[in-house]
């Protein structure tokens, strides 16, 4: 299994935004590892890996080269650059920014507020070779650490000390508009968590920098008000909406939890999940559920004992892959469900690389392997919308879909979905 990265705090400063945007960048460009962004980008695994981790700003030529290893826009990136370098820099400082090429002045830089998105869970780097780059790198200052670190003790004492009760901790909620005033006015600040009320159908404790409660289940949409770590929300459900990735298992989510008293957060961002069983409901805004998905298996080019799993399917973002094996093919009697791995994208197809050498206990020349790809809402999160085929040792599967009993389809689903 790879190596996690330290999470980042989108929160926490400048730097650890733009961390976070990166590795945000990486995911969308389907998560490949740091030795495959290596080969594209002229530059160490490590090196790139460094770029994201928001303890130090990277040069403007590691960063252009790892967004365009992703795909990613480096025009708009050279300006993020910019703004980073400008808002980094000491104040009263003289000099232009440290830009090779220089690209004009910098607009002012957007406000960072929401841990909305955490950070996603990249390998850990491989590579060594590549060239180093110029040498931009500025620390994140000790007063910010200690700022962080105050602010998640006292996250952590608070979340201790609740036992189900909702903590007195600052919360930021908007004034009430008036008539001909619009709601967007200036925010006021109170100092207690949203009650829990008795028709709340599960609760979810907030943590990190705090959870914005937004009009719709999507980033881009209105902040009504945010909720500080440390408190215990009442949800009455939940709607699906923009793909976050969970900041505690680095896995995507599509959930959005409606809270007691309006408004929605993302599952991503807080600890709690709905009891087996509920449902999506909708809001507006939302984006409608898995409707199909199909899976295709075929050899992996890039060695022997290698098999390529690609799903496709209709309103699909998430894909988890279960295999039904026995841990021992002298017992195949003792067959279950194992997850594979579980990824999401914005774009289908869903691709990843089963490599079998690595069981514990090879699959024999002769087994034929079931297979599933599961249509999931989030880690944990499984649906009703699966295919499965049987995979034969040359990697080929077979043309019908395979049937499953429903205790076999519910192991299928819950294994294919899990968190890792």
């Amino acid at each position: 299994m790879a190596r996690h990265e330290r999470p980042v705090d989108p929160t926490a400063g400048p730097l650890s935004s733009f961390a976070h945007e990166l590795r945000k960048l990486r995911v969308e460009a389907g998560n490949p590892t740091y030795r495959r962004l290596a080969e594209l980008a002229g530059y160490s695994a490590s090196t790139l890996s460094a770029a994201a981790n928001g303890i130090r700003q990277p040069s403007l030529d590691v960063v252009l080269a790892y967004v365009g290893a992703c795909g990613g826009d480096t025009a708009q990136w050279r300006q993020r650059w910019l703004e980073l370098d400008k808002e980094l820099r000491p104040t009263g400082s003289a000099g232009a920014p440290a830009d090779p090429v220089g690209a004009g002045a910098a607009e002012p830089p957007s406000t960072v507020t929401a841990e909305d998105s955490p950070a996603p869970t990249p390998d850990g780097p491989t590579g060594t070779g590549g060239k180093a780059g110029t040498t931009h790198d500025r620390p994140v200052s000790a007063l910010r650490h200690r700022k962080l670190r105050r602010r998640l003790v006292l996250a952590a004492v608070a979340v201790a000390g609740l036992a189900g009760m909702a903590a007195v901790v600052p919360m930021t909620q908007p004034k009430r508009a008036t008539k001909g005033v619009s709601s967007a006015a200036a925010p006021t600040t109170t100092t207690a968590c949203p009650a829990t009320t008795t028709d709340a159908a599960f609760t979810a404790v907030t943590y990190g920098g705090g959870v914005h409660v937004r009009s719709e289940p999507r980033r881009d949409k209105e902040i009504l008000y945010t909720i500080p770590p440390g408190c215990v929300v009442g949800l009455t459900g939940y709607c699906l909406g923009e793909r976050i990735i969970d900041s505690t298992s680095q896995t995507p989510d599509i959930r959005w939890f409606t809270l007691a008293g309006g408004g929605l957060i993302a599952s991503g961002v807080v600890h709690g999940n709905p009891p087996a069983g509920l449902e999506p409901s909708r809001c507006a805004g939302d984006r409608p559920g898995p409707a199909s998905i199909a899976i295709a298996i075929a050899p992996d080019v890039t060695g022997p004992g290698r098999w390529r799993l690609s799903a496709t399917g209709t309103h699909v973002e998430i894909v988890g892959f279960a295999a039904y094996y026995a841990d021992d093919p002298a017992l195949p009697g003792d067959r279950r469900w194992h997850q594979i791995g579980m990824t999401g994208t914005t774009t289908p197809p869903f691709d990843l690389t089963w490599n079998l050498d690595q069981l514990a206990a090879h699959p024999g020349p002769t087994t034929e392997i079931p297979v599933a790809a599961v249509a999931c809402l989030g880690g944990g999160a499984p649906t009703d919308v699966l295919d499965v085929r049987v995979a034969r040792p040359d990697g080929s599967s077979a043309a019908e879909a395979l049937p499953l009993a429903a205790e076999q389809r519910l192991a299928a689903r819950r294994s294919a979905c899990l968190y890792p």
